[in-house]
């Protein structure tokens, strides 16, 4: 997906609140602001959203002096998530479409996201809410779990592209449920390579047990968003050998929608530019078909 104009703002809003976020002085958010402009004027709209804030997230590591300024947000939120994991697979185990059900779940655990929201978000409130509510009807142009289910029975290596700590809880009872219907299945979770945003680590994953179900490995992907020219050789490897690909988040949506290959996007979304790309509305439930065929 390239750059919107409307994303532009977006950029410096994410400035604004992610520098307050982390208890910086408005001088340096002034900086980053400077800098982020300056890198504006040279930024193609053909380049990938998650390749400006990249270098957004490169400048508060910078003014933080930490190498992973939301260690602790993540940490938090996949302690959060954890402490629910039952009751998710309860929902699940106790649903009419269990699949269906573990679906609609990793989509709205979507939601935990830093970079949609720099300035914060209530975690264990948001969990609270995806817990209650019913995960009822969902538009059919944009929920094409039919295919999903039929793409699954045929796969044999299944590449579920990661995106945000504590929502990779939801993540694992989705996967857990795949193993437990489709059994044939080779499943591989794949990481960030560096810190970045609220992105998962591999360990993350290894913390919250996605290595019970899955093969761990890491793409090496600096950006919020798997940007495949700058991913690891012997990841693309596996990348390309996969006959069904799972892309799992907003950020992996803006950074592949323009790939070719058997991916399915599953997110919830956040923006007005993804609103206008997807023609759906504000926080409604996505499992898409990738609409570029395989070459």
């Amino acid at each position: 997906m390239h750059t919107s104009l409307d994303c532009l703002p977006c950029f410096f809003k994410q400035i604004l609140e992610s520098g307050r976020l982390l208890g910086l002085s408005s001088e340096s958010i002034k900086q980053i602001m400077d800098d982020i402009g300056n890198e504006l004027k040279h930024f193609p709209l053909e380049l990938s959203p998650p390749e400006m804030a990249y270098h957004m997230q490169r400048l508060f590591v910078e003014k933080t002096g930490r190498e992973d300024p939301y260690l602790d947000v993540k940490t938090m939120s996949n302690k959060e998530a954890l402490a629910v994991i039952d009751d998710l697979r309860t929902m699940v185990r106790t649903s009419s479409t269990p699949l269906k059900t573990a679906v609609k779940l990793a989509c709205a655990g979507n939601i935990i996201d830093y970079g949609a929201f720099p300035s914060g978000i209530n975690v264990q409130g948001e969990i609270t809410k995806i817990l209650q509510q019913e995960l009822g009807g969902t538009n059919s142009s944009l929920f094409e779990f039919d295919a999903f289910q039929q793409a699954l029975k045929s796969a044999k290596q299944v590449l579920y592209i990661a995106d945000n700590a504590g929502e990779i809880v939801f993540d694992r009872v989705l996967l857990e449920t795949m193993a437990d219907q489709f059994p044939h299945l080779e499943l591989t979770f794949v990481t960030r390579g560096y810190p970045i945003l609220n992105d998962v680590l591999v360990k993350d994953a290894l913390d919250c047990g996605l290595d019970t179900v899955a093969k761990v490995v890491s793409s090496c992907s600096k950006t919020p968003g798997l940007v495949l020219s700058q991913a690891d050789p012997a990841f693309l490897e596996l990348y390309h050998a996969a006959d069904m690909i799972i892309s799992k988040g907003q950020g992996n949506f803006e950074a592949l929608s323009e790939e070719s290959g058997p991916i399915f996007f599953l997110f919830i979304i956040k923006c007005e530019v993804i609103v206008e790309h997807t023609g759906g509305k504000m926080r409604e439930l996505v499992l898409k078909r990738n609409s570029r065929p395989s070459l």
